[in-house]
């Protein structure tokens, strides 16, 4: 259990309870109490999905860009990836990231590259990044996002942003051949209740993809209660790989991958950093300190990515691919 927890991140005012779950095998985290869903938007009124997008890319996001549309033409089966001329050859160097590949294959959330007229439903969509390129990869896209501020960013992009929560949007049954959950499934009040409404709305055979921090990861072991992750009062509930398995079961989802990665580790440990140095002042006055990426991080993402050779269940992001059986 971690009490008397301060939100450095953003800055919401309060302290909050994180307590564990003592069931055999069980370890899953979440808040108490929560913040009710009638005030739950207050806590992200500075988050990140009301900031502006990102500056002109350097030079080195252009790299990154061109070896990321290249493992997507190459491994995934996305023609329309903006890979250029020799994209065969650079694709294997996507190896070559502290995270491994990965990270390219999460910018597509693992979905192979689309049959013809496929739908996909992004839960959480933000201000519709996430759908915006994955429009470009040739699929159709939905989304659904709570946060008015954010869907309202999206709307003005052109995007199909329904806002409110899932169950308000009013999609049909077995509607989508893909529903994607990033970092989504950590806010709601019934994980259970939203997966078996995913299902529903699945076709035969598609596929729910969920990423999710890992709270057996090497980063909470190292950090504890400082650890990113944590990240109250947002963050209600925090799955391991066998609880999130038995979740998609009690779904009536069949799980075809559970899996730990380190794409993110480079984020987690400096700021966990800053969370720890932030926490470790007497003052209650602070300023937010936000995400950061630092040098340190990318060598402590490519030791995670090593140390995952030997744990398995080490890696910062939980993943967790399911299918609707026919």
């Amino acid at each position: 259990m971690h009490e008397g927890l301060r939100d450095v991140l953003y800055g919401a005012p309060g302290e909050w309870t994180l307590r564990r779950c003592t069931g055999p095998s069980c370890s899953l985290l979440w808040l108490d109490p929560a913040p009710i869903e009638a005030d739950i938007g207050a806590v992200y009124a500075t988050y990140f999905t009301h900031q502006d997008g990102e500056a002109r890319p350097t030079i080195p996001k252009r790299v990154f860009r061109k070896i990321r549309g290249s493992y997507l033409r190459s491994r995934l089966g996305y023609k329309g990836a903006n890979a250029g001329g020799g994209w065969r050859w650079i694709a294997p160097i996507a190896n070559l990231h502290p995270g491994s590949s990965e990270v390219f294959a999460a910018f597509a959330m693992f979905l192979e590259a689309p049959a013809p007229r496929s739908v996909l439903l992004d839960v959480g969509a933000g201000s519709g990044d996430f759908m915006s390129r994955m429009q470009g990869l040739g699929w159709e896209v939905k989304g659904v996002e709570p946060d008015s501020v954010a869907a309202d960013r999206g709307r003005l992009r052109g995007l199909q942003i329904h806002k409110g929560d899932l169950a308000s949007a009013g999609f049909g049954d077995e509607t989508f051949d893909a529903i994607t959950l990033a970092h989504v499934i950590e806010h709601v009040h019934d994980p259970l209740g939203l997966l078996s409404l995913c299902r529903r709305l699945l076709k035969p055979h598609g596929r729910v993809v969920i990423l999710t921090p890992n709270v057996a990861s090497w980063g909470h072991r190292h950090f504890g209660r400082d650890w990113l992750s944590l990240d109250p009062p947002r963050h209600l509930h925090l799955f391991n790989p066998e609880n999130m398995r038995r979740l998609l079961q009690s779904a009536d989802l069949l799980p075809v991958r559970i899996s730990t990665l380190a794409i993110n580790a480079s984020a987690v440990w400096p700021t966990s950093t800053a969370i720890r140095q932030a926490r470790a002042l007497s003052a209650k006055s602070h300023q937010p300190i936000g995400l950061r990426t630092t040098p340190g991080g990318l060598v402590r993402q490519f030791a995670e990515r090593l140390w995952l050779g030997i744990d398995g269940a080490a890696g910062e992001d939980l993943l967790a691919i399911a299918t609707r059986a026919a």
